[in-house]
């Protein structure tokens, strides 16, 4: 099976303006449900990479490790940035996660 993944690119991928634009000032509708089920699943991946904070270049993580909950999958850093920077995550995922029973 295939994982689908919240974020279309790596966050690494995008420059200072991409990223500017994947990000807004307004908190989403469910924010706090969300980042509860994107914390809620174990690292299921490990790197020495560290999580760096996009903006700001801060080391803000040990490790970069993903998590998936069976059918997506993220990164420590797409929590991290959806968390402090209301990263715009696939809708598709949103609506996953609120309309879950």
């Amino acid at each position: 099976m295939s994982k689908h993944y919240i974020f279309d690119r790596s966050i690494k991928e995008l420059g200072k303006e991409e990223l500017a634009k994947a990000t807004s000032n307004t908190t989403i509708d469910g924010k706090a449900e969300i980042l509860a089920y994107l914390k809620r699943f174990p690292e299921c991946a490990f790197t020495s990479e560290p999580v760096k904070d996009a903006f700001t270049g801060e080391v803000v993580y040990d490790a970069n490790n993903a998590r998936t909950d069976g059918v997506y999958q993220w990164y420590e850093t797409e929590i991290y940035h959806f968390d402090k920077y209301n990263l715009k995550l696939n809708e598709e995922f949103i609506q996953y996660v609120l309309n879950r029973p």
